[in-house]
């Protein structure tokens, strides 16, 4: 065993009526041999001591595998470095079937076609054990064609899914048939396929024409969907609500009114058995697809991973809305539908004391990180507002820009907005969205509003990219938090962890401890030197 002396600890006290918890922050040297590792793992135990492993360059031509681990209690003081070995992992080759459902092509007869494809690969997989994943050894076989129903019509793909259950091969698609009777309108339905490319159709019975204006799979593998009746079939704000399970069973469905006649839904979350979808809308009266365009994710290996109705759909986005809306379903009825004009948002905004650059919404395209419900049913919406940058050649690409917050009450009804100034605006720190969480305060009265801010940085993101020569941009995080009261829908002073000296990985964000509520970061210096440990007790 070796102890590393070497410790710097710092501890802030952050303690006053309207915002009370604690900072901890310790840094250790590393080793000269954990400097050429990366790190591999990270545990806390049931003292709340936190274990920080790090795994060494593997030598080919040895059967071992070395570690180094880093300890630490619960008050984040610095324990003991210790040394391990063990053996290198043998796994046998394995026979893995993928099945993929697409549309499009990579040429210029088919880029823009929308008929569905299905593809079955058969891959021999090896154990990588640098890697530490399957790695394709062999392809063994490479089989496409283009599926018709019963009536020789084709198909036509908006998305596909499959389990989460990688033992499970079988795919989910959402397609439409063209109707052989010309009086009666094309349907969507559900394409379930197996690992011989047998389809089985699973009808919506959607009695007239529909757009597709949403989709999205759930964590527990069901599927949520939204539809749009056409121009001239009915009232344009009759829409339905499906969701149904892996294997295309419907579990739900709801005919209800929009709250918009055109309603621009982006994102999905399923909170204790309730979906709620988000959204935006114009003041226009008219059908949805004749102010937007149908969603459809499915991929186009022709197209970078987008169709054409996919690219449509993303100019929608970039209207300027009037509306914002949130709905909430709850099992087989629309527990609410709620509106909230735009300018209502500068009316009721919330700015933390000190903070500068944060801006009110005002309709602009929207990309929501993460979705919270209280004890008393707030819900808080977070994200940031979206737009483009260009990286160079030509090469324009998603940018994340203000952040934002939304806090609506139980029946949908706003409560407030908060705005949080960016640190870094950069276009490497830009191309990243900042993930973002909340935790409730031990009391319920308050809420932890957890930010990760970007670094940008150009180079190697882990010691196996450095290993393969693989330099990209990536992000670096460094986390601040800052705390919302509740009842008065106000926030507190963010404090910054890090002294934007030490930076956490993408794989390795934070952990939270239910037991104590408090949150720890693990994170390294730029250098790769240092080892940092940050903890936050949430009060």
């Amino acid at each position: 065993m070796k102890r590393i002396y070497t410790t710097i600890v710092l501890l802030i006290l952050v303690s006053n009526a309207a915002y009370s918890q604690e900072f901890k922050e310790t840094v250790q040297e590393l080793t000269a041999k954990s400097q050429k590792g990366y790190m591999y793992d990270i545990t806390k135990n049931d003292a709340g001591n936190s274990n920080i492993t790090f795994k060494m360059k593997v030598n080919k031509k040895s059967d071992d595998v070395s570690f180094e681990e880093y300890s630490f209690d619960k008050n984040i003081k610095f324990l003991a470095t210790t040394e391990a070995k063990e053996k290198k992992e043998q796994k046998a080759d394995v026979e893995r079937t993928s099945l993929n459902v697409y549309v499009g092509g990579s040429n210029s007869f088919d880029v823009l076609s929308m008929k569905l494809k299905l593809n079955k690969v058969v891959r021999l997989k090896t154990w990588n054990h640098e890697k530490q994943v399957y790695v394709t050894k062999k392809v063994l076989s490479d089989e496409s064609i283009k599926p018709k129903n019963d009536n020789g019509k084709v198909y036509y793909g908006y998305a596909s899914y499959s389990s989460l259950d990688d033992t499970k091969s079988d795919v989910l698609a959402l397609a439409k048939v063209e109707s052989k009777d010309k009086n009666k309108a094309d349907q969507f339905l559900v394409l379930m396929i197996n690992d011989k490319l047998e389809l089985k159709e699973k009808p919506l019975d959607l009695n007239v024409s529909y757009s597709l204006v949403y989709c999205q799979q759930m964590p527990n593998e069901n599927i949520v969907t939204i539809f749009a009746p056409n121009k001239g079939k009915s009232d344009p704000s009759n829409y339905v609500f499906c969701e149904f399970d892996i294997e295309g069973n419907i579990k739900n469905k709801v005919e209800f009114k929009s709250p918009a006649s055109a309603l621009l839904i982006t994102a999905a979350y399923e909170k204790d058995g309730n979906i709620y979808f988000f959204g935006t809308s114009t003041k226009s009266k008219d059908a949805f697809a004749e102010v937007f365009n149908e969603y459809a994710p499915i991929y186009n290996p022709g197209g970078g991973g987008s169709n054409k109705l996919d690219l449509k759909w993303r100019k929608s986005l970039d209207e300027d809305m009037d509306n914002f809306h949130l709905l909430k379903f709850k099992g087989n009825q629309l527990a609410f539908a709620s509106t909230t004009a735009v300018p209502e948002f500068k009316s009721k905004f919330k700015t933390a004391p000190g903070d500068k650059g944060a801006t009110v919404y005002k309709g602009k395209k929207f990309y929501i990180e993460n979705f919270f419900v209280t004890n008393t049913e707030d819900y808080l919406i977070a994200g940031q507002l979206t737009s483009s940058v260009n990286m160079g050649m030509g090469n324009p690409v998603d940018s994340y820009e203000d952040i934002i917050c939304f806090h609506f009450d139980k029946t949908g009804s706003l409560k407030a907005q908060y705005g949080i100034g960016k640190m870094n605006n950069d276009k490497k720190s830009e191309i990243f969205d900042m993930k973002q969480n909340f935790y409730l305060s031990s009391d319920g009265k308050s809420l932890y509003w957890e930010l990760m801010e970007i670094k940008g940085a150009k180079g190697y993101e882990s010691f196996l990219d450095a290993y393969y020569g693989s330099a990209t941009v990536f992000p670096l995080y460094f986390p601040r938090i800052v705390k919302i009261d509740l009842a008065n829908s106000t926030l507190g002073t963010i404090k910054a962890l890090g002294d934007r000296k030490y930076f956490l990985k993408r794989d390795f964000p934070s952990i939270f401890d239910k037991s104590e509520n408090s949150i720890t970061y693990i994170g390294l210096d730029e250098d790769w030197e240092k080892l940092w440990v940050g903890k936050v007790l949430l009060q």
